[in-house]
């Protein structure tokens, strides 16, 4: 379908004419936020529920881009980008995260043990207590290549949805000569709370954005990413995992509202499609614990102002997955429908005088007078 098929399906779904439509995506696209044609349809701003104000704050990728040059320390980014290195950290910090059981083709500390050979991996799966085990890249976003391994039957790996695949197969599939190589990790259960909710054993975790303020940490975003049981891991994917999004409030916990899909494809899902359990007002389990969790592991990363955690919702409590230098600010916005930038995050980033930084060029030909840093979105930092 052409972008001009969509644009014509958006007006019959609104009952507005194609031309304002356009006009009005035109507006946004030469807008100090940039949004994009596409962006318009995928956040479904062609509706008639929003403001022209409202609709006029909705970021997208170019905004996303300015606000990362901004909140993202450069030197702390690696942190992020290499989860065996994260979870080091944060193990250190006594923040619970998932078990490391062995990494395989890469190298790392000897405390970590390491496979790099296919024979290696067939020692390691005759353990029947290497099961159930999940894997995933140590360098890697959106869930891309993470599996749920259920066994092996001394030829075959089995996944968790009962596909089998050789070994040889197998490790080929994932020796790709990435030097940060894959992580091979306990599998995490989730609470009892959840697994009534979606009747699955798959994650369905949060994406939590906080953010550092000058004397404390402040939660602006919870949204709870609900597995549909179609993949082993809960990412959104722009709507093509199945997975659902919900918007939760932060001060109680509760879910407010729920969606799946995205542009014309997204709708409202009160109610779980599958199991038929209520999503809005579905209480978070142990909600204090998970406040107490985030904002006491942002003060282990001063380099990201705004970053995006993602919790996983377990029996025995929740567990940090991974910390983003920042996340994508599209699952906030589809899901709370309201721009990533409502008052409280531009009255948080005003406490740190960084407001003024967001439409702003960043002169990256310019250095700072304050931290020799290039840019002008960058002399803030203390380092």
């Amino acid at each position: 379908m052409t972008l001009i098929d969509t644009y014509k399906q958006a007006a019959s779904l609104s009952s507005r004419s194609l031309s304002s439509l356009l006009i009005e995506a035109a507006r946004l696209r030469v807008s100090r936020t940039k949004l994009g044609l596409s962006e318009y349809i995928d956040f479904r701003l062609y509706m008639n529920d929003l403001s022209w104000p409202e609709k006029a704050s909705f970021g997208g990728q170019r905004t996303q881009a300015a606000i990362e040059d901004i909140l993202v320390d450069d030197y702390s980014r690696f942190l992020s980008l290499d989860k065996i290195t994260m979870y080091a950290l944060m193990s250190g910090l006594k923040i619970p995260v998932p078990k490391i059981k062995a990494v395989y083709r890469s190298m790392r500390p000897s405390s970590i043990p390491q496979l790099q050979t296919l024979v290696d991996v067939s020692a390691f799966f005759t353990d029947p207590g290497s099961f159930p085990l999940y894997i995933k890249r140590s360098f890697g976003s959106y869930g891309r290549g993470n599996l749920l391994i259920t066994g092996f039957d001394g030829h075959n790996v089995i996944f968790g949805n009962g596909r089998k695949e050789s070994l040889n197969d197998f490790c080929s599939s994932l020796d790709e000569g990435r030097t940060l190589g894959w992580i091979f990790q306990e599998s995490l259960a989730p609470h009892q709370d959840i697994f009534a909710l979606t009747k699955s054993n798959k994650i369905s975790g949060l994406r939590i954005h906080t953010f550092f303020a000058k004397n404390e940490v402040k939660i602006t975003k919870v949204i709870f990413k609900i597995n549909a049981g179609l993949r082993d891991s809960d990412n959104f994917e722009h709507g093509a995992s199945g997975n659902m999004l919900a918007a939760v409030d932060v001060k109680t916990g509760k879910v407010i509202r729920a969606i799946s899909g995205v542009g014309l494809h997204q709708t409202e899902i009160p109610i779980h499609p599958s199991t038929k359990a209520e999503i809005v007002g579905f209480k978070i389990p142990n909600w204090n614990e998970v406040v107490d969790l985030v904002t006491d592991a942002q003060k282990g990363f001063p380099g990201f102002i705004c970053p995006g955690w993602d919790i996983a919702l377990c029996s025995e409590g929740p567990k940090v997955l991974e910390v983003n230098a920042f996340g994508d600010i599209d699952l906030s916005q589809h899901a709370y429908r309201t721009s990533f930038f409502d008052e409280d995050f531009i009255w948080l980033l005003r406490s740190r005088g960084l407001d003024g930084l967001m439409y702003s060029p960043p002169k990256n030909h310019l250095r700072s007078p304050i931290n020799h840093r290039m840019g002008i979105r960058k002399h803030h930092w203390l380092w």
